[in-house]
């Protein structure tokens, strides 16, 4: 295995934010990072703890597996990956971490808008 894993890491970090279109400063503010050091993580200059590197899947939908290069991204790590869900799935966790990031009288607008948008569907 190889000794120094930020490398390889940062580098699969990055393609997962990006497959996302997701933003560093995104990524860094969903997990409780300081942007700087998310850049610094994918940089392959750090290596976050485990509890981040958790965090971290679960933010962008990828197993420990895959970004650990214990895996390959076609899913050949036990219980398969996360890295393999429909795109669909990226579009909804954007649009999770947008959501959470609204004021109170955008979400109602927002609300108002899905509503809308449900009731000419159903028509």
């Amino acid at each position: 295995m190889d000794e120094t894993p930020q490398p390889r890491l940062g580098t699969r970090l990055r393609m997962a934010r990006m497959r996302l279109e997701l933003t560093q400063e995104q990524v860094a503010k969903q997990v409780g990072f300081v942007p700087t050091v998310y850049g610094r993580i994918e940089r392959g200059d750090m290596v976050p703890s485990v509890p981040k590197l958790r965090e971290l899947c679960l933010a962008l939908g990828v197993s420990a597996d895959v970004l650990l290069s214990l895996a390959t991204e076609g899913g050949d790590s036990p219980g398969g990956s996360p890295a393999n869900a429909p795109a669909e799935s990226a579009d909804l966790r954007r649009l999770d971490m947008l959501v959470r990031d609204l004021s109170p009288d955008r979400l109602r607008l927002f609300r108002v808008a899905l509503q809308t948008i449900a009731a000419s569907d159903e028509e």
